[in-house]
């Protein structure tokens, strides 16, 4: 029997992932065009520590508490953002060292492929141990427990949000450090925007209001569209039509 909000679910889970896609398919495409790199190096390294979990079913990407939730599906949306995330590493091994000096320079591979690991042990990790408080009334073997492992509720969700919180601000950042729009565009900075809103539908549909949830997410809709605007104004500076840079 599906849920009386499963078309939701599905639609926001859907959604996200398309327009989040599109940002990766974006930021290939200007990785490529700008000889640089789109991603902030350290949420790409929480990113695709992420997926290789959640798109290889090493974790499951459904919650308890949507009980039709289609798990191939869910699975292979995140699947295929691992695929891209792929290119996207590929772009940041290519071009991403000449941002650094010293250490960073001189080691510079073994320290995004270092980190990819360390950070994927942790997220494993992180839902292995902790619960959440069972706000959704999700029974298990006929009793509801006040609390619930990660590992059937929320794992995805929640080392999620902390991923997208960071990248966000990373975004920012980087494009202040840069100084330029290499790797960067308008329609990046759109989609994953739009990613967002719909991610944050989805916690409406899933009923995950919790004051944890609402700052996270309103922060990061702050800093994405300050990094949308950022970006506007920086082609602009640089004498590049916004509309124009795909």
């Amino acid at each position: 029997m599906l849920d009386s909000n499963h078309f939701w679910l599905l639609a926001t889970a859907l959604g996200s992932g398309v327009f989040w896609l599109l940002a990766y398919i974006l930021i290939i495409y200007r990785g490529f065009k700008d000889q640089s790199y789109g991603m902030p190096i350290v949420a790409f390294i929480g990113n695709i520590a992420w997926e290789f979990i959640f798109g290889l079913g090493i974790e499951r990407g459904c919650a308890a508490s949507w009980s039709s939730c289609p798990a191939a599906i869910i699975q292979a949306r995140n699947f295929l953002w691992l695929l891209f995330d792929f290119v996207i590493l590929y772009t940041i091994l290519k071009f991403g060292r000449r941002y650094f000096t010293g250490f960073l320079y001189k080691y510079f591979n073994a320290i995004v492929i270092g980190g990819i690991v360390v950070t994927g042990l942790l997220i494993y990790a992180i839902v292995q141990e902790f619960w959440i408080k069972n706000i959704w009334g999700v029974v298990i073997n006929g009793s509801t427990p006040e609390f619930l492992p990660l590992t059937l509720q929320g794992g995805s969700y929640y080392t999620g949000f902390a991923l997208n919180f960071m990248m966000s601000i990373l975004f920012v950042f980087m494009l202040s450090r840069r100084g330029n729009v290499d790797g960067q565009s308008v329609y990046i900075a759109i989609n994953k925007w739009l990613g967002t809103v719909a991610a944050y539908g989805f916690m409406l549909a899933d009923g995950i209001q919790t004051p944890v949830v609402n700052i996270l997410y309103a922060v990061v809709f702050v800093f994405d569209v300050v990094y949308i605007k950022m970006v506007y104004d920086k082609c602009r500076e640089e004498g590049i039509d916004p509309w124009r840079r795909p």
